[in-house]
């Protein structure tokens, strides 16, 4: 899992590549793992500073503003690696990763829309991206479905060639 994590660190400005299962979902644990343990952090300082507030007092609201700016800052620095390896990992279903910048610009659009219909078109949007994370390598190529050029990819460590 750490030699996963260190990969998604180093790749993190490589598109033109490819990504396992294992590359891909690693990451994603730690990051579901660090943000979890920042959010009970951020619960238990909280709880701790309203109690002092009740009491007439700031204690603990110092604690509460350096943890939400280790959360920003934190997310902050995943913006560009997510993406890197989210199209990564299309790329490795053999799916192009422009696949992902329409998706989000289809749910901008249904994001701004308040609709039930839109809302419901945007779960099954964010499904269809989960179901290609979960498929295996070269899936759509096997298939004979489109696949995007890649003749041009990069090598990168991954967790699949050791």
């Amino acid at each position: 899992m750490l030699k996963a994590y260190k990969y998604y660190w180093q790749n993190s400005f490589k598109y033109q590549a490819t990504s396992s299962r294992a590359d891909y979902w690693w990451p994603v644990l730690m990051n579901l793992i660090i943000y979890a343990i920042l959010w009970l952090l951020l619960a238990a300082s909280g709880v701790s500073s309203i109690g002092s507030l009740v009491n007439g007092t700031t204690q603990g609201l110092g604690m509460v503003l350096i943890i939400v700016v280790i959360m920003a800052a934190f997310g902050f620095a995943n913006i560009f690696p997510e993406i890197a390896i989210t199209v990564r990992r299309l790329r490795d279903v053999g799916i192009s990763g422009w696949f992902l910048f329409a998706v989000w610009l289809v749910s901008i659009v249904l994001g701004n829309v308040n609709n039930e219909f839109c809302n419901g078109l945007m779960v099954v949007l964010e499904i269809v991206v989960l179901v290609f994370m979960c498929l295996p390598t070269n899936y759509v190529n096997k298939q004979g479905w489109w696949s995007p050029n890649k003749s041009n990819d990069q090598e990168i460590s991954s967790l699949k060639n050791e």
